[in-house]
C-alpha cells in the first residue's frame, strides 16, 4: 500500500489496452461523422471542427447548442467494428495485477457498452470489470471530456482516493496525459510516437513512456503481486 491511503491504477481502452493502428479511432471518427449528418444535418468538416475546438464532437454540439438526443449519439456512434483478438499476454499480465491493495479501473472517453465490447474481444472483461469495479465512462464523469482535468477529478472522487497523487493514468492520448497531469495525477503514455507521428519523449507531462500495454509491470511493479508472492500462494493452495 503506497504512504498515505490506497492508490489507484486507471486504464484508458482504446489503443491502450490494444493497439491497431488507430483502425478503431479512425472508425468512430468516420461513425460520429455519418450520425451528424444523418441526424442532425451538420457536414463532416463541422464535426471534426467540433471536436477539435471543444475536445469531442458532443461536447461541441452541447457549447454550440445544437440540439441532439445524448444518449442515442454516444450508443450509435460506438457501434463500430472491432478487428482485433483475444491478447495471451495481455491476460497474463492483468491476472498479476494486485486488487487488494489498488483500485484498477478501465477509463475510457467512451461509452461503457463500447469498452466492454473491447474488452470481452480481448478476452480480458472479467479481469477488470465487475459489480464492484465498473468501468468509469463518459457518463460517470457528468460527460467531461479527459482532454480536461475536471473528469480526472471526478473519476478520483468515484474511486475514493485521498490524494491525486495515489493516482496514475495509463494512456496513449497526450492531451489526456497532460490534464491529468494537471489535476495532480502520475502518468504513463503508451506509444513510443503519438497518432501524429511525434516523438513521445518530447511530452513532459508524461512520467513513464512505454511501448505497449504489456510493459506495465516494469514501471508500475506497485501494482503487481511479485512472482515469488505468487508461486508461494500457488504452492500453499497445492499443499491444502
Amino acid at each position: 500500500m503506497a504512504a498515505g491511503g490506497k492508490r489507484a491504477l486507471f486504464l484508458d481502452c482504446d489503443d491502450t489496452l490494444y493497439h491497431n493502428g488507430f483502425k478503431t479511432a479512425e472508425l468512430l471518427t468516420v461513425s460520429i461523422a455519418q450520425y451528424c449528418e444523418t441526424h442532425l444535418g451538420i457536414t463532416y468538416e463541422k464535426s471534426v471542427e467540433l471536436y477539435k475546438q471543444h475536445g469531442t464532437c458532443l461536447k461541441g454540439l452541447e457549447a454550440e447548442h445544437i440540439p441532439h438526443d445524448r444518449e442515442h449519439f454516444l450508443e450509435t456512434v460506438h457501434r463500430v467494428h472491432l478487428d482485433f483478438g483475444a491478447d495471451a499476454r495481455l491476460r497474463e499480465m492483468l491476472a498479476r495485477l494486485d486488487h487488494g491493495s489498488s483500485e484498477v479501473r478501465v477509463f475510457t472517453a467512451s461509452v461503457a457498452s463500447h469498452a466492454l465490447r473491447c474488452l470481452e474481444h480481448l478476452g480480458i472483461a472479467e479481469q477488470l470489470v465487475t459489480p464492484e469495479r465498473p468501468i468509469i465512462d463518459v457518463k460517470s464523469v457528468e460527460f467531461r471530456s479527459k482532454h480536461h482535468r475536471e473528469a480526472f477529478t471526478i473519476a478520483q472522487s468515484l474511486v475514493r482516493v485521498a490524494e491525486p497523487a495515489l493516482c496514475t493514468l495509463v494512456d496513449d492520448n497526450w492531451t489526456n496525459i497532460r490534464a491529468a497531469k494537471a489535476a495532480g495525477w502520475r502518468t504513463v503514455v503508451v506509444g513510443h510516437v503519438s497518432r501524429y507521428g511525434e516523438p513521445a519523449s518530447g511530452l513532459e507531462e508524461a512520467d513513464h513512456v512505454i511501448g505497449s500495454i504489456h510493459e506495465l509491470p516494469t514501471i508500475l511493479p506497485e501494482f503487481f503481486v511479485c512472482e515469488h508472492a505468487q508461486q508461494s500462494a500457488a504452492a500453499l493452495a497445492r499443499a491444502e
